[in-house]
C-alpha cells in the first residue's frame, strides 16, 4: 500500500507505543492483529473514534465533516492530483478500479474535462490565430 512518508513516520511512532502497551499490559493483552485499537488490545468502538475525530477537527478549527467523508475527500484530492485509479482503488479497498470509477465518476468527469483542455491547448499552440469573418 502507497504510503506517504509522514504517514508513515506516524506509523512507525504508532507501533512502538503499541509495543509499549503490549509490554505493560503483559499476559493481560488480547491481541486481536489490529493497527489500531485499545491499549489492552481490544478493539476500538466506534462511537469513541466518532467522539474522537469531531475534537481533532474542532480542536483544529475546521469546519464539521462525517468521518466518512474524509476518505471521499482524500479520493477526491487524489484523483485530481493525477493518481491513477488503479492506485486510487487499492488504497480505497475497492474490489476494481471500475468500482472506483463508478463510485467517484462524477469527480473524474471534471478532471478528464481539465486533461481534455489542456491537451486541446497543447495541440493548438502552434496554430495561427483565425480573423473572424
Amino acid at each position: 500500500m502507497p504510503l506517504a512518508a509522514p504517514a508513515q513516520d506516524a506509523l512507525a511512532r504508532h507501533r512502538e507505543i503499541q509495543r509499549e502497551e503490549r509490554d505493560f499490559f503483559g499476559i493481560d493483552y488480547q491481541d486481536h492483529g489490529l493497527v489500531f485499537c485499545r491499549p489492552d488490545g481490544l478493539p476500538l468502538r466506534p462511537d469513541r473514534v466518532t467522539v474522537e475525530f469531531e475534537k481533532h477537527v474542532t480542536a483544529c478549527g475546521l469546519p464539521m465533516v462525517r468521518l466518512h467523508d474524509t476518505r471521499h475527500g482524500a479520493c477526491s484530492l487524489m484523483l485530481a492530483g493525477g493518481v491513477p485509479i488503479e492506485v486510487v482503488q487499492l488504497i480505497l479497498g475497492h474490489s476494481t478500479p471500475e468500482v472506483t470509477r463508478r463510485v467517484y465518476a462524477h469527480l473524474m468527469r471534471k478532471t478528464t474535462a481539465k486533461q481534455v483542455e489542456k491537451a486541446v491547448r497543447l495541440l493548438t499552440r502552434h496554430r495561427p490565430c483565425r480573423k473572424a469573418l
